[in-house]
């Protein structure tokens, strides 16, 4: 038999640990019940990777696009926002998936607009350029319109300048009716990744590519620091392109596109656009600026860094 004083030992210690666990449950508890009972509505950011808008570090997502992300997100406190990493073939299945998500950057269409809600036009950008090395613009100068732009279909036909182009990309509406036109052009070439094309036009392997202005800057700061490219204005394009945010059919997800296009046109300065500025070269930031001058935008912030 054992000592009854062991016993009521033993006994006293399993209470402690009931107890103890018992305060460990109802903490969890009440910080759940904290964390699900705020009643705001909960917003899931859907972020994809997409360099320099928004690039992957350390598991966790930073860029432009999502500095601009918070900038709405702070000064909307009745939501509750979550960001959720989203490769960008799984984007589209899980913004139309349970609960509502957001997602920066897209474009409406009329097939997305089926399912997705979409603001007002938050951030104007650059549109797709002509990439050079800086030191060879003079090698454009055949191809410069009277308003300073690059006829690229002139360029492609004259046969004098190579090109890489990346393989099933699209460049926007006008630049892709030129480009089909000239599939079968012997001095352009099609490669599945255009990361290294800075590399290839500054060792002359290549005279020019197209970028969105921001991706050739990220690509020249990462790779080629040292080196100066130029970006060009193509005709037909236009001189900015819209993005808007886009969020599910739910009844959150209307009343945060409302809730953002209310920000947005009580600040016609549109400070935000500051991020995205700063993501491109000395050059396009003063291009930017200016093409919001003449879009009548408006645009508070020093460009010059």
């Amino acid at each position: 038999m054992r000592p009854r004083g062991l016993r009521h030992l033993r006994a006293l210690l399993l209470g402690v640990r009931l107890t103890l666990l018992g305060l460990a449950c109802v903490a969890m508890s009440g910080t759940l019940a904290q964390a699900q009972g705020t009643g705001k509505p909960e917003i899931t950011w859907a972020l994809t990777p997409l360099p320099p808008a928004m690039l992957e570090r350390d598991g966790k997502i930073v860029g432009y696009g999502v500095d601009i992300l918070d900038w709405f997100a702070i000064r909307l406190p009745d939501y509750a926002h979550d960001k959720e990493i989203v490769p960008l073939p799984r984007l589209i299945k899980t913004i139309m998936g349970p609960g509502t998500f957001c997602n920066i950057g897209m474009n409406p269409t009329p097939e997305r607009k089926e399912f997705l809600y979409f603001t007002d036009a938050v951030l104007p950008h650059l549109p797709v350029s002509l990439i050079v090395d800086a030191s060879r613009d003079d090698q454009l100068a055949p191809y410069m319109t009277n308003q300073g732009e690059i006829d690229l279909e002139r360029m492609i036909i004259d046969g004098k300048l190579n090109g890489a182009l990346r393989s099933q990309r699209s460049y926007g509406g006008p630049i892709d009716a030129i480009l089909l036109r000239h599939t079968e052009n012997p001095r352009i070439t099609h490669v599945g990744n255009d990361a290294n094309f800075l590399q290839l036009i500054a060792l002359e392997r290549m005279d020019w590519t197209l970028y969105l202005p921001a991706e050739a800057e990220f690509y020249r700061r990462a790779k080629l620091p040292d080196t100066a490219f130029s970006s060009w204005h193509i005709a037909g394009n236009d001189q900015l392109m819209p993005a808007s945010i886009a969020c599910s059919k739910t009844a959150s997800g209307a009343k945060i596109v409302d809730a953002i296009n209310a920000l947005v046109q009580a600040h016609p300065d549109m400070p935000w656009t500051k991020y995205y500025s700063s993501s491109l070269s000395q050059s396009d930031q003063r291009r930017y600026a200016q093409a919001l001058k003449d879009l009548k935008i408006g645009f508070g912030q020093t460009v010059d860094q």
